[in-house]
């Protein structure tokens, strides 16, 4: 592994409750609670794909550019809160730290916009850690597809196979792993229908940062 690329909802961060409440806020606007399956949906897409998606399924009345602007309007004062380093996953913070000291190169691939996610990278004192960010916006295609992993790739200077891509998201784990990419699927609760086919499919099931950094200290050591 001569790097490693991060997804970060879901990934880095615990962003479930974020994105809870703001689906609930809203839905709740509207009248509606939020529908069944609606986040594991939206998962792997970008602002501009979750707004069609919403519009079509739900709120067809709707433009897709107001949804996104709500949206933008209701993460933002959560994703830009001085005290949002707290989002981030226990040993999240400290397994980026032995990996950048270690010469991994790091990037971050996201659905997410700059405007969300260096604010929180930022906030956990990461940001500097990172070689490269690459968003969906930015590939052209979501994580459906491996656009975004190659990219990241690419802005490493590193081949496909001296990556290894961490998720939460079955779909883009395996866009990651069709490329020939390493990947380890890392547990979210939000995921949890589909843990059973990712810790199947992926390299690697990590349930702890805490125990794959000592793995991976003990690795290196050897």
């Amino acid at each position: 592994m001569r790097a490693a690329v991060f997804d970060l909802d879901g990934t880095l961060i615990d962003s479930m409750e974020i994105w809870r409440e703001v689906d609930e806020t809203f839905f709740a606007r509207r009248g509606m609670a939020v529908p069944d399956g609606y986040q594991q949906a939206i998962a792997h897409l970008g602002a501009a794909e979750c707004a069609a998606y919403t519009q079509r399924r739900y709120l067809p009345d709707e433009s897709r550019e107001g949804m996104m602007a709500e949206w933008r309007e209701l993460s933002l004062a959560r994703y830009t809160a001085a005290d949002s380093a707290r989002y981030f996953k226990p040993g999240a913070i400290p397994l980026l730290r032995l990996l950048h000291g270690a010469g991994v190169r790091l990037c971050v691939a996201t659905a997410s916009s700059p405007e969300l996610f260096l604010p929180v990278l930022r906030a956990g004192g990461v940001e500097e850690l990172f070689d490269a960010f690459s968003t969906v916006e930015e590939a052209g295609k979501n994580k459906g597809a491996p656009d975004i992993f190659l990219l990241s790739a690419k802005k490493l200077s590193v081949s496909p196979a001296s990556c290894l891509v961490f998720e939460d998201n079955l779909t883009a784990l395996r866009a990651a792993k069709s490329v020939g990419m390493q990947a380890a699927a890392v547990y979210d609760e939000q995921a949890r229908p589909t843990h059973a086919q990712m810790e199947e499919e992926a390299d690697a099931f990590i349930r702890s940062f805490d125990e794959f950094a000592a793995a991976f200290a003990a690795q290196s050591i050897l």
